[in-house]
């Protein structure tokens, strides 16, 4: 979170405060400089163990939040436990000889014995690295941790205003908060690193937490002088003249009592207020949550970015449309995400835009082009909003990977020009023989008028007939191809080698001649599961060819059918000794209305087509092989059968 590293360097510097006061008083303690102790006693009331768990525990706290979290925990502990020790020693009465473990004092501040940690000090540790290690074990922030932070906090907060106010020397001050200006300096500080540290976890805000905490020491700095007043009160009453004892009496007792009732209304509209914005900070995360959700799950890349072009969010569509992880994209320029030239050219956009708020782009969307991980680029649509936040400005970009779009668009487009080709050549495909029947019939007319014999008909009619076979040709084609686009069916088992073999029996018509060799490779064994009809499309389509352009001067013409699986797929081969295709045809073979050899048979022109739009359709494909003598056609499926 963003939030979170801005305020970690807080703990960081907090525990560092620790660490430097606790190391400026072990150093003292070392160096045992007597004239100094006589003359500035009060340099030597934090005692030299005191300094070492103020040490240990400011280290632990600059490193909660760090990878070295369990080294933190280890120091907390010691702290607790050498503290609970010293706690031990106060209510026992005892000495476990723990005061002078490291160091022999040289001298004895106070009356406590030499060496030894104040009580509360003892206490205020124990609440710090409690709160630490608590921190550590659940994760985050915790009402607790700052129940027992803000407690450490009031007191030596009461103890700093003490010495501020010279109102105490080392032990003459309030009894919680007898505690030297060093101590308390570093209790502030802890403190105040454990407070301000992440309260937005529990969903505070620091400023009304620093209100809050400033009443609450108040209230208990109130608290503990009305109870010390009312402790000396004898004394008090002993200096002064009863009636006036009285009235002073009475002035302190109401000013602390109104000043403290004061403080504990504004304490109570603190928290108040405090709930109000929590419950209001509890609906924005939930009202943040649920954009989040509706920009993780969105099918369009999501994309964030500062002024300078710094990704600072995506989503995971962003990921799988350019293949990188989040990861790899955050804190990078999104020019990443551009191939050239947009790439070359998007700071200088960025420039020219701050500079005369022109956009190309912004507020406007358009087409353009995306780079993915492996370097492929593709379409995409891309809209970019300008996101003012005050304090700083962001640019918000939704991107769409219109590749499958722009695909069925050229499909349309090639549709399109197949159908204006398609209407056009049928139109005259099929007029020509009609045409030409007719003017034969009028021939017919004639001949018949003029007494013609029935025997001299007979050329005129086959010419008719053949006319009238091509139309029926070309209209099968065309019912063929229709069948072709529109047809639906379930695919089933087929017996590639049964297909082969009635297929070869049947168009043996072709052959007029019955010269063709034809060799059948094909498993007895083999079956795929695919569409039957269309399957058999394929069959007819590529024996019919084989034997229609068989080479008349070949004195052996063969055709051979091989059929097999390898490496996951189905392949089909027809191979023979034809006439072939010409190279520089080539790139029209699977074209509508293509003939290469007209003389030697007729034909429509498309039946490599729906040869071609067959194959494609269970999801394979058919290529051409040109050879020295005739030609190879394979058609590749993905394996369909079933195991």
């Amino acid at each position: 979170m963003q939030s979170d590293a801005t305020w970690e360097p807080l703990s960081i510097c907090a525990g560092g405060v620790s660490m430097l006061v606790g190391a400026a008083v072990m150093g003292l303690w070392l160096s045992e400089p007597a004239a100094l102790a006589a003359q500035f006693p009060m340099m030597f009331v934090m005692q030299f163990n005191t300094s070492i768990c103020f040490v240990l525990s400011g280290l632990s706290l600059a490193l909660m939040h760090s990878a070295y979290s369990r080294w933190s925990a280890l120091l907390s502990g010691v702290v607790v436990a050498f503290a609970v020790a010293i706690l031990i020693q106060h209510f026992l009465k005892t000495d476990l000889g723990i005061d002078r473990l490291l160091i022999t004092p040289f001298m004895q501040s106070g009356t406590a014995p030499a060496g030894r940690m104040a009580a509360n000090t003892a206490f205020c540790l124990i609440l710090i690295n409690a709160s630490i290690l608590l921190t550590l074990r659940i994760g985050r922030n915790s009402h607790i941790r700052l129940l027992f932070a803000g407690l450490v906090f009031m007191i030596a907060a009461s103890a700093q205003i003490g010495h501020l106010l010279n109102a105490t020397t080392t032990q003459d001050w309030l009894p919680l908060s007898r505690m030297s200006a060093q101590t308390s300096i570093s209790f502030m500080a802890l403190s105040i690193g454990l407070i301000f540290s992440r309260p937005e976890d529990l969903g505070y805000q620091r400023t009304m937490m620093g209100a809050f905490l400033a009443a609450a020491t108040y209230l208990l700095l109130v608290l503990l002088t009305y109870f010390e007043f009312m402790r000396q009160e004898t004394l008090f009453t002993e200096e002064l003249p009863a009636s006036e004892a009285g009235n002073a009496r009475s002035t302190l007792i109401a000013i602390l009592l109104f000043s403290g009732i004061a403080y504990a209304f504004l304490i109570l509209y603190a928290l108040r207020t405090a709930q109000r914005q929590r419950a209001a900070a509890r609906d924005l995360s939930e009202s943040q949550m649920r954009f989040a959700a509706i920009i993780d799950t969105a099918v369009d890349g999501f994309i964030t970015i500062d002024d300078q072009g710094k990704i600072l969010s995506v989503n995971p569509a962003c990921e799988r449309i350019f293949g990188y992880k989040a990861a790899e994209m955050m804190s990078q320029n999104v020019k990443m995400l551009m191939p050239e030239p947009y790439r070359h050219e998007h700071d200088q956009y960025i420039r020219n835009y701050h500079r005369t708020s022109r956009p190309r782009i912004i507020g406007i969307g358009r087409e353009v082009e995306g780079r993915r991980k492996d370097g492929s680029t593709f379409p995409l649509d891309l809209s970019v909003a300008k996101v003012n936040l005050g304090h700083q400005v962001l640019y918000s970009g939704i991107v769409r990977d219109i590749s499958e779009r722009k695909r069925h668009e050229r499909q349309i487009l090639e549709a399109n020009a197949e159908l204006e080709e398609f209407s056009y050549r049928t139109s005259h495909d099929l007029r020509s023989p009609i045409a030409s029947s007719i003017g034969m019939i009028a021939i017919v007319q004639d001949m018949i008028e003029d007494g013609v014999s029935p025997k001299d008909l007979k050329p005129v009619l086959e010419r008719i007939d053949k006319s009238f076979r091509k139309l029926d040709s070309l209209i099968q084609n065309i019912i063929l191809l229709t069948r072709v686009k529109v047809l639906e069916e379930t695919e089933t088992p087929i017996a590639v080698a049964k297909v082969v073999n009635d297929t070869v029996e049947r168009l043996r018509y072709i052959d007029t001649e019955q010269k063709t060799h034809i060799h059948i490779d094909v498993p007895s064994a083999l079956t795929i599961h695919k569409k039957a009809s269309r399957f058999q499309i394929i069959i007819d389509n590529l024996l019919s060819n084989a034997l229609k352009y068989r080479d008349p001067g070949e004195d052996r013409p063969e055709v051979r059918i091989l059929a097999r699986k390898e490496n996951g797929e189905f392949v089909l081969s027809v191979v023979d000794n034809g006439l072939g295709i010409q190279e520089q045809d080539e790139q029209q073979l699977f074209q509508m209305f293509r003939r290469f050899h007209p003389q030697q048979a007729y034909g429509s022109g498309l039946g490599l087509y729906i040869l071609k739009k067959s194959a494609e359709h269970l999801g394979g494909s058919v290529s051409f092989h040109r050879r020295k003598k005739g030609s190879q056609f394979t058609v590749t499926l993905p394996d369909g059968s079933r195991k």
